[in-house]
C-alpha cells in the first residue's frame, strides 16, 4: 500500500514543532499559574477580609455598648472608604436584625441571611453571588462575632473582581511572554532552517546540474559552505557538524564519480574499438577482394606494356587504368584506416550521406558475395547532422552487417534486399535500414540492446554490436528503434539531431 506523501520545507516543520511545543507547555503552565495565583490571591483576600472584620468588631464594641449608632455608622463608612474592594459593611444584632450599614446597594434580607454564624463565637467566610446584575458578581463575605456574639455580628463584603483582574493580568502577561517566545522561536526556526537548507540546496543544485559528459571538461563540482555569514561577513571560527560531513562526502563522491566516469569512457572506447576490429574481421575477405582485383588489373597492364613497350597509345590507356586501380586501392585503404582509427567522440558537422557511402564501400564484397540488392532512397541534397564521423559510420556498418547476417541465415528462396532511406523528420534526420532477413521474435526485441545478447548462431557475433550502437546514438542525443517480423525482415530507425549551425 502506497503512502500519501507531500513536500513540506524544513522551515515549516520547525515552525509547526515550535508552535506545538510552545502552546502545549504554555497551556500547561498557564493552567498551573492560574491555579497557584488564584489560590494565593484567594488566601490573601480571605486574610484581608478577616483582618478587616476583626478590626471592625473590636472598634464597634464601645459605641454599641453606649448605643452610639452614629459612631458605629462612622466606623463602617470609614472602613468602606479606606478600602475600595469593600462592597458593604453592616452590623446585625443577635436576632439578625440590621443595626447599621454602609453599602451602595442597600442591605437586603437575603444578604443578611446569606452568611449566618452557626457558632456565635466563631467567624465564618464564604463566597456569595447576590449581585448578578451589578458590577460585582462574586463577593467574599466575612461574618465576625462582636464580643463573642453577645453584641451581634459584623459583616464585610470584599469584591473578588480585583482577584479576577489580577489573575487575568498575570495570565495575559504570561501569554504575551509566550507570544514573544513564539516569535523568537519562529525567527530561530527560520534561521536554523536557513543554515541547514542552504548547504543542502547547494548540494541539490550541484546534483541537478551534474552532467556526466562534461565532468572531464568542467572538472569536479566542489561545494563550499559557511565561508561567510549571510554571504558577506567572513566566518573565522565555527564548529563542524553533520552538514559539513555531508558536503565533504558529496565532494568526495563527485571526485570518485569523475574518476569512475573517466574509466567507463576509456572502457567504452576500448569496447567500441574491439567491436570495430571484430567488424573488420567479418569484412576482411571483402577488403582483400577489393584490393586484389585492382592489383590484378595493374599486373595485367604491366605485363601488356612489357610485351609492347613502344606502343604509346596502348601504354597511355594502360597507365590510365593503372591510375584508376591505384586510386581504388587508396580509397579502400583510406576508408579502412578511418573506420579502424581509435577516436574519442568529437561532435562536428557531418554529411551523413558520406558515412553511408563509406559503409557501403567497406561491405561491397559481402553484398556481392551474398547477391544482395541494395536500394537507396537518399536525396541528392546533403543531409548534415551534429555528430562524430567515425562513430556514426560504425553505427551504419554494424547495422548493415546485422542485415547481411540476417539475410545469410534466411531460406534460399528469399529475396535478398537491403533498402536504405534518409529523410528529415522534425528536428531529426531519420535513417531507415530495412532488410529481408530472418527477422527477430517479438519477445526478443526488448533484449536486443542488452550487452552480450545475440540472436545469431554461436561464433557469428559478440552480442555487443547493438549495445554499442545504442550508446553511440544516445550520446548523440538521438534515438533508435527496431521493428521486426520473423520470416519477413527487420527495419531499424535511427534518429539523429540535425546540424543547426553555430
Amino acid at each position: 500500500m502506497n503512502k500519501r506523501q507531500f513536500y513540506l520545507p524544513l522551515f515549516w516543520k520547525f515552525t509547526i514543532a515550535i508552535i506545538l511545543i510552545v502552546f502545549v507547555f504554555g497551556g500547561v503552565n498557564a493552567y498551573l499559574i492560574f491555579q497557584n495565583v488564584q489560590k494565593s490571591l484567594e488566601k490573601e483576600s480571605e486574610k484581608r477580609a478577616i483582618d478587616i472584620g476583626k478590626s471592625l468588631a473590636d472598634q464597634v464594641v464601645t459605641p454599641l455598648l453606649f448605643e452610639d449608632y452614629v459612631g458605629v455608622q462612622k466606623i463602617l463608612d470609614g472602613a468602606k472608604q479606606l478600602d475600595s474592594t469593600v462592597i458593604y459593611a453592616f452590623i446585625t444584632d443577635k436576632n439578625q436584625d440590621l443595626i447599621s450599614s454602609s453599602s451602595d446597594f442597600g442591605v437586603s434580607l437575603n444578604l443578611i441571611k446569606a452568611n449566618k454564624l452557626t457558632q456565635p463565637s466563631r467567624s465564618k467566610v464564604l463566597l456569595i453571588d447576590l449581585f448578578k446584575k451589578k458590577e460585582h458578581k462574586i463577593i467574599r463575605d466575612i461574618a465576625w462575632p462582636i464580643l463573642e456574639g453577645e453584641l451581634g455580628t459584623v459583616r464585610i463584603g470584599i469584591s473578588e473582581e480585583r482577584i479576577n483582574k489580577d489573575i487575568i493580568n498575570t495570565i495575559s502577561r504570561f501569554w504575551m511572554m509566550v507570544g514573544v517566545f513564539l516569535i523568537v522561536g519562529i525567527i530561530g526556526a527560520f534561521s536554523f532552517s536557513y543554515f541547514i537548507t542552504k548547504p543542502i540546496k547547494k548540494i541539490q543544485n550541484a546534483a541537478d546540474n551534474l552532467e556526466l559528459n562534461s565532468l572531464s571538461e568542467a572538472g569536479i563540482p566542489k561545494i563550499e559552505i559557511r565561508k561567510k555569514l549571510l554571504g558577506k561577513i567572513p566566518i573565522f571560527f565555527r564548529a563542524r557538524d553533520e552538514i559539513d560531513l555531508l558536503t565533504e562526502k558529496f565532494n568526495d563522491m563527485g571526485f570518485r564519480l569523475a574518476e569512475a566516469y573517466k574509466e567507463l569512457k576509456e572502457a567504452e572506447t576500448k569496447l567500441i574499438q574491439s567491436e570495430k576490429l571484430a567488424t573488420i574481421g567479418t569484412v576482411s575477405a571483402g577488403l582483400a577482394h577489393e584490393i586484389n582485383n585492382p592489383i590484378s588489373g595493374i599486373k595485367n597492364c604491366l605485363r601488356r606494356m612489357n610485351n609492347d613497350p613502344l606502343n604509346v597509345e596502348q601504354n597511355k590507356k594502360y597507365l590510365a587504368l593503372m591510375n584508376q586501380a591505384s586510386k581504388r586501392i587508396e580509397t579502400v585503404i583510406k576508408n579502412l584506416l578511418n573506420y579502424s582509427r581509435l577516436e574519442d567522440i568529437k561532435f562536428e558537422k557531418v554529411n551523413i550521406k558520406e558515412q553511408i557511402e563509406n559503409a557501403l564501400l567497406l561491405l561491397a564484397y559481402r553484398f556481392e558475395l551474398n547477391r544482395i540488392i541494395i536500394t537507396k532512397d537518399i536525396p541528392f541534397k546533403k543531409k548534415f547532422v551534429f555528430g562524430s564521423k567515425t562513430h556514426l559510420e560504425q553505427v551504419i556498418v554494424n547495422l548493415l552487417v546485422n542485415s547481411i547476417d540476417a539475410i545469410e541465415a534466411s531460406p534460399e528462396n528469399n529475396s535478398y534486399t537491403i533498402s536504405i532511406s534518409l529523410i528529415e523528420e522534425n528536428e531529426f534526420i531519420k535513417l531507415t535500414i530495412n532488410d529481408s532477413g530472418v527477422g527477430i521474435h517479438e519477445k526478443e526485441l526488448g533484449k536486443i540492446f542488452e550487452p552480450f545478447y545475440t540472436t545469431k548462431a554461436t561464433g557469428k557475433g559478440t552480442g555487443l554490436g547493438l549495445s554499442i550502437i545504442y550508446n553511440i546514438v544516445n550520446s548523440h542525443n538521438g534515438k533508435i528503434t527496431v521493428k521486426s517480423k520473423v520470416g519477413v525482415g527487420t527495419t531499424t530507425y535511427v534518429f539523429l539531431p540535425k546540424f543547426k549551425g553555430i
